[in-house]
């Protein structure tokens, strides 16, 4: 083989390569997002084969409030800074709070499966805007507006934002264990994100709703893992005029899951 022939070969095998790893735009999904009644897209990265795909993409790149999902690398800072363990209490001091539930002396690992927006409040408060900049910077974690008028709530309110893209860069860095903290840290908030484990696959992950005078959306972030795969996934959703209010909560982690079935990732079967 002379050396143009072999020149050729290898731009042809990247030109491949670069077009196999394009985002796969999966049309067929819209009608999961019509069953139930909402807008909105999902991103999915398949870790094994170092492919992204999902439905709406274009819309994977539009920003949010990163709402609850936040919870996520809030617990990592928390753990890794010191400011708490998985048995620190914080304490209830009697004060009304949104949910019965949270109304309780609770550890973090509690607060992270109720997703106890007061104790996370406790949180920032006692990890400071320096070193809650400084983490958020160091995971390269959405476009966050941190200052000391807002430090307990920019994840709720305000400008902080964040896409679909970044969340699934995020957790695959997470997932993976290559965030530059400790390998403990990363691995304690892992077993806080285990939401479901059935006999073919387990879900870890975390929800959040951002209400804003722009925007009213739900998110579920995570990961599945199947006994030969990973999926990382983020969903976003948004009602629309058909959408039922009342049960629009509770769409983002049912409509993750018809997904994962929709494409035989997983079964109902347990």
């Amino acid at each position: 083989m002379n050396k143009k022939a072999g020149l050729i070969i290898v731009i042809i095998s990247f030109v491949v390569s670069c077009y196999s790893n394009q985002p796969k735009e999966l049309s067929e999904l819209k009608k999961v997002f019509d069953k139930y009644k909402v807008d909105g897209s999902i991103l999915i990265y398949h870790q094994n084969e170092n492919a992204y795909m999902g439905y709406n993409l274009e819309r994977c790149n539009i920003a949010f409030c990163p709402a609850s999902t936040f919870k996520i690398p809030n617990t990592l800072i928390a753990l890794e800074s010191g400011i708490a363990t998985t048995e620190t209490i914080f304490t209830w001091n009697g004060e009304k709070r949104t949910f019965p539930n949270w109304e309780k002396d609770m550890t973090i690992k509690e607060a992270f499966r109720v997703s106890a927006v007061s104790v996370y409040q406790e949180i920032a408060r006692r990890i400071g805007i320096e070193k809650m900049k400084y983490y958020t910077q160091l995971f390269n974690y959405g476009n966050l507006d941190i200052n000391d008028e807002n430090l307990d709530r920019f994840w709720l309110e305000g400008k902080s934002s964040i896409t679909q893209y970044q969340q699934v860069h995020f957790l695959q860095k997470l997932y993976n264990l290559q965030l530059p903290i400790s390998e403990s840290a990363m691995k304690l908030t892992k077993e806080m994100m285990l939401y479901e484990t059935t006999n073919n696959y387990k879900i870890s992950g975390k929800t959040g709703w951002a209400i804003r005078q722009d925007e009213s959306v739900t998110w579920f972030v995570g990961y599945i893992e199947t006994e030969n795969s990973v999926y990382i996934f983020a969903t976003n959703v948004a009602p629309n005029k058909d959408t039922d209010l009342n049960t629009f909560g509770q769409v983002r982690i049912e409509l993750t899951k018809e997904v994962f079935r929709e494409l035989k990732i997983i079964t109902d079967n347990q």
